[in-house]
């Protein structure tokens, strides 16, 4: 009888630690963020910055795309003259891709960042999201009940056929998006026509020091011996006409003047001939169309690109 309750505790700890076992063995085995390299049945959740950091080091290429989503629903099978992988994020920054850079940037040839006009440091910085993680960090991902349910969901929707959400190249299935954004919806997309325009008339020009992730990215691909091509995106061109016609068009060109005084070679497509409604998803006045992203690139970017390239000279070896 007296051994009854040590009995008892030593039972308990024995299915506490069962249950927390199988927990971190299902949740290593399914890796639904794709954070260990464990996932064979695809991504189905949010997971981009986990899963590319992963995918970047084993997807074979010799150039990055990076950026925020509007690079993003770029297809890299559709571009030319290099293989590339998709390192953009959905609300990308340029923090966030100057760490990318600094883990995962090594003995790639050429880097095209895309820099929306009037891009510079996020008014919050995260700190280095890319760092190793370490192993509490990897506990709590492995025990936690948050990703039990997106492991289950990663099983059920591989076993029902969906596509995964982020290929190995980096791009994303663009199939929703279309099915959400490429029909008509005049008042949501004046809605975001008219917060564009807002915001384009309270732009003020930043000052070099809150464009620093910018600075540090050119002076890290320097070092490292990479070519680097910056492309500004275009805007609508219900947008873009506004900024043509508005004082703080001039706080723009300053920008852009600090933008070409950092990075070599910029190629600025904000408010040129790809601004047409048409390129645009019907109702997303952000996003314009995978196609005509590989497009963009194809003509206009990886020609100056491949100049740059082999303008550079013999990269100096890595640690």
């Amino acid at each position: 009888m007296k051994s009854s309750p040590r009995r008892f505790v030593l039972l308990t700890l024995g299915l506490v630690g069962l249950l927390c076992g199988g927990i971190a063995f299902f949740n290593f085995w399914v890796d639904p963020y794709n954070r260990f390299g464990n996932n064979r049945l695809g991504v189905y959740i949010s997971a981009e910055r986990e899963t590319k950091a992963t995918d970047v080091c084993r997807y074979p290429h010799n150039a990055l795309l990076l950026g925020n989503s509007r690079m993003g629903m770029i297809q890299p099978g559709q571009l030319e003259g290099f293989r590339f992988f998709n390192a953009a994020f959905g609300g990308g920054t340029p923090e966030e891709a100057y760490y990318f850079l600094d883990h995962f940037a090594r003995s790639q040839e050429l880097v095209i960042l895309g820099v929306d006009l009037g891009q510079c440091d996020p008014p919050s910085p995260q700190g280095d999201i890319f760092a190793p993680a370490g192993w509490k960090s990897a506990l709590d991902n492995i025990l936690n009940i948050k990703t039990v349910e997106y492991s289950a969901r990663t099983i059920s929707d591989h076993l029902a056929g969906k596509p995964s959400s982020i290929r190995r190249d980096g791009s994303f299935d663009t199939a929703g998006w279309f099915k959400l954004y490429d029909r008509e919806n005049p008042s949501y997309l004046q809605w975001q026509l008219d917060g564009q325009k807002q915001g384009c008339d309270r732009f003020v020009c930043p000052t070099r020091e809150r464009m620093s992730f910018l600075a540090k990215i050119a002076e890290l691909l320097r070092q490292r011996g990479i070519s680097c091509v910056v492309v500004i995106p275009p805007m609508h061109e219900v947008v873009a006409e506004h900024l043509r016609r508005s004082p703080v068009a001039t706080a723009y060109a300053e920008w852009r003047r600090e933008l070409d005084s950092i990075f070599p070679v910029v190629v600025d497509l904000s408010l040129g001939s790809y601004c047409v409604a048409d390129n645009f998803f019907k109702s997303d006045a952000v996003h314009f169309k995978p196609d005509v992203g590989a497009r963009m690139l194809n003509q206009e970017v990886i020609p100056v690109a491949v100049k740059v390239v082999k303008a550079q000279p013999p990269k100096r070896p890595q640690p």
